[in-house]
């Protein structure tokens, strides 16, 4: 597999994009949020083009790829073929999603042991969630008392560093 080689010394900032041309004539053009697009010299064209009035003025715009006629006239008959099947089979669509086996599968996942252990688990966090809205005054003081232990252990861990060292000083 060939790999494409940006062009460095041939950039240029277009309407706020940074715009490089590879060794196969392709444009990369990267945005400010770090988008990268690659676009053809006619896509890059009709870009700059419909974006001709925004460049006299110097404001920033977005490079739009474009998608071919023949694309857009595939996307449009398969939308159009999937939207007349499911009007024709909207019932047995239905019957399938009613009577599938996904439904049982998830029911036999929840009522399994893991699952029974993970409802319990998120059960006991919402329990704990609405103590703590409940008693806000409780937490707030084991929260300072966690915070005070800390604080002294890194004041006596700091300490005994000190001394530590100053057992080094010259006499």
């Amino acid at each position: 597999m060939k790999t494409e080689m940006v062009n460095v010394t041939n950039s240029a900032i277009i309407g706020g994009n940074l715009v490089q041309l590879d060794n196969k004539n392709r444009y990369h053009i990267t945005d400010k949020n770090g988008k990268k697009k690659i676009l053809s010299q006619d896509q890059f064209k009709r870009n700059l083009d419909a974006n001709y009035e925004k460049q006299l003025k110097g404001e920033d715009f977005k490079f739009k790829k474009t998608m071919s006629p023949l694309s857009k006239t595939v996307l449009t008959i398969a939308g159009l073929a999937a939207a007349v099947t499911g009007f024709i089979y909207r019932k047995d669509i239905k019957n399938f999603f009613k009577t599938s086996k996904i439904k049982q599968t998830l029911d036999n996942m929840k009522n399994s042991e893991s699952g029974q252990k993970i409802n319990e688990t998120v059960n006991a966090a919402k329990e704990k969630v609405n103590d703590i809205i409940k008693n806000p005054k409780k937490y707030a003081t084991k929260a300072d008392e966690v915070v005070a232990k800390g604080t002294e252990k890194a004041i006596n861990g700091l300490a005994k560093i000190v001394d530590f060292f100053t057992n080094f000083r010259k006499k």
